[in-house]
């Protein structure tokens, strides 16, 4: 009788180790995910996003129309879905510029990005002159920008 029972916890042994390498495992993989070891469900792709191209190129935009660039800078910038105005902000755009020209409105959408540009003036001062861009995404891809300061520059 004690032969047979013996021979039960032997046939245990076998699944307990299993068992034990089951949890050590899923242990181990809770900690990856939790440190940031290992991602899952995220993209390992590092393209920005259609707010990060046009902020990025709004801002480069705007800081390239400064007297002194290099020294300006660019605050409380905001990137926002915005309609198209086919008939009003956005018809020079649609009309002047080659990568819209002719491109059905339905193919295009448009993110405003809007902030403060801060530069030094000629007598030592900063100016702080609001802008707003237009981004226009031709199917994804950004086409055009279109630049409007509160003040002429």
């Amino acid at each position: 009788m004690s032969n047979q029972h013996g021979g039960r916890h032997a046939g245990r042994r076998p699944l307990l180790l299993i068992a034990a390498l089951i949890a050590v495992g899923a242990a181990m993989v809770a900690i990856a995910v939790a440190t940031g070891a290992l991602q899952l469900g995220k993209t390992t792709d590092s393209a920005p996003t259609a707010e990060q191209l046009a902020q990025q190129r709004c801002q480069a935009e705007v800081l390239e129309r400064l007297v002194a660039p290099d020294k300006a800078t660019i605050s409380d910038a905001q990137t926002q879905p915005s309609t198209l105005d086919v008939d009003g902000r956005d018809f020079s755009s649609l009309a002047t510029s080659d990568q819209l020209k002719g491109i059905d409105a339905s193919h295009i959408s448009v993110l405003n990005v809007s902030g403060v540009a801060n530069a030094p003036s000629e007598v030592g001062t900063t100016i702080h002159d609001r802008f707003d861009c237009r981004a226009y995404f031709v199917d994804g891809a950004l086409a055009h920008t279109l630049i409007v300061f509160d003040h002429g520059h």
